[in-house]
């Protein structure tokens, strides 16, 4: 009897000692992510561990970034544990570790399958990191370091001297709405185009400008639709009445979950949008974009705000977590996608005052004359498209 009681003890002791290891394990690499990864909507950082005995457990999962799982190696043995190493780093085991989007607009869901949700979507012409494959579905990386799975077929796959010799070509940005590319012999339509996609062009006659698509399909486009891609359409300040401009040309575009194209946006959508034909990339989500850019009091007064500013917004008073964006125009008005592109105003006096919006105002940041690696960037300088 005493020896079975001591086998009881001596066996809730092991199984005592490994939660505890387990529980330690955890912390350790909770601490490491909060300490070293960004969000993950833009970093990959999958990691799940298995015990074996004692101090000894199997790492595995994904991470987007060499340099940082060594530095999760060192840190969990620095912490005593010992560890067997089954974490992939990305990209992995895929074609082509580059490609280009080559659809009007590609998009972008949660997981690999047409059921999953929409997450975003990208614009042809769109450079994009390739992690991973899964049947006919590709783990992308946008511009915007936003990542999701798209369809393999919206992606023209390159290594990196085709990347890099992809940069050097003219190209120019569709600026209309809506365009097409049409066949140089018959004038048939053999491409879609939307306002922010971006194609190679090949040449100029009269007002048909010639291009080629990522994949190769050329044609023509009408030179009204499209501004060639260089630093004088696209200077390194964007102009703020062009700005409002081309948000106001968007009024009564329907709301889409994960929508970036003038076709269908959601509200961060929307203000990408209007930043990035005037060449300026931002963060994805609104409580991305909310992290960059001068941030701007919002308790002041209305005058403190200038015309392409960001105002971010709670769900509810109280909250700390934005959910929404929108543009300020002026004259205590701003431009936001809330079930279509609507004008609102923060100015209780004004037949447009929306008391919801006035009372859930929690941030404001300037862009404008912004320039911080990753959460602005100006598309000329982006290292995915301009050599550094």
């Amino acid at each position: 009897m005493k020896a079975f009681i001591f086998g009881i003890i001596i066996s809730l002791s092991v199984l005592f000692l490994g939660c505890a290891g387990d529980r330690k394990i955890d912390e350790v690499i909770s601490r490491f992510q909060d300490e070293n990864v960004g969000d993950l909507r833009e970093n990959v950082f999958d990691i799940s561990f298995e015990r074996v005995g004692g101090k000894t457990f199997i790492l595995s999962g994904e991470i987007d970034d060499r340099t940082l799982k060594s530095a999760l190696m060192d840190t969990l043995i620095a912490n005593g544990f010992y560890i067997q190493d089954s974490v992939v780093v990305l990209p992995h085991n895929v074609s082509a570790p580059f490609g280009i989007i080559d659809l009007s607009v590609a998009t972008m869901r949660s997981s690999a399958s047409h059921t999953a949700s929409m997450v975003s979507q990208a614009l042809m012409g769109m450079p994009v990191r390739v992690l991973k494959e899964k049947g006919g579905w590709v783990y992308i990386q946008t511009p915007d370091r936003y990542l999701g799975w798209c369809e393999r077929a919206a992606v023209q796959f390159t290594d990196s001297a085709g990347w890099k010799a992809w940069k050097k070509v003219p190209k120019v940005m569709v600026t209309s709405r809506c365009s097409v590319i049409r066949d140089k012999a018959t004038g048939d339509v053999v491409g879609d185009l939307v306002a922010g996609c971006l194609i190679d062009a090949t040449g100029r006659k009269n007002d048909k400008v010639f291009v080629a698509t990522p994949a190769g399909t050329t044609g023509f486009v009408n030179a009204s639709d499209i501004v060639p891609f260089d630093e004088v359409h696209f200077p390194d300040s964007a102009d703020v009445q062009k700005l409002k401009k081309r948000a106001l040309s968007l009024l009564r575009t329907p709301y889409l979950w994960g929508g970036i194209s003038v076709r269908a946006l959601d509200c961060s959508g929307f203000t990408k949008t209007v930043y990035r034909l005037q060449g300026i990339v931002l963060a994805r989500d609104a409580s991305l974009q909310a992290r960059y850019g001068e941030e701007i009091p919002v308790d002041h007064g209305l005058e403190v705000f200038k015309t392409g500013d960001l105002l971010f917004f709670v769900p509810r008073k109280g909250s700390d977590r934005i959910t929404h964006v929108g543009l300020y125009i002026g004259n205590s008005e701003f431009i936001h996608e809330a079930g279509k592109v609507k004008i609102n105003s923060l100015d209780s006096t004004r037949l447009n005052y929306s008391r919801y919006r006035a009372n859930t105002l929690v941030k404001a940041r300037r862009i404008n004359g912004c320039r911080e690696a990753e959460g602005i960037v100006h598309l000329l300088k982006h290292p995915w498209y301009a050599e550094p």
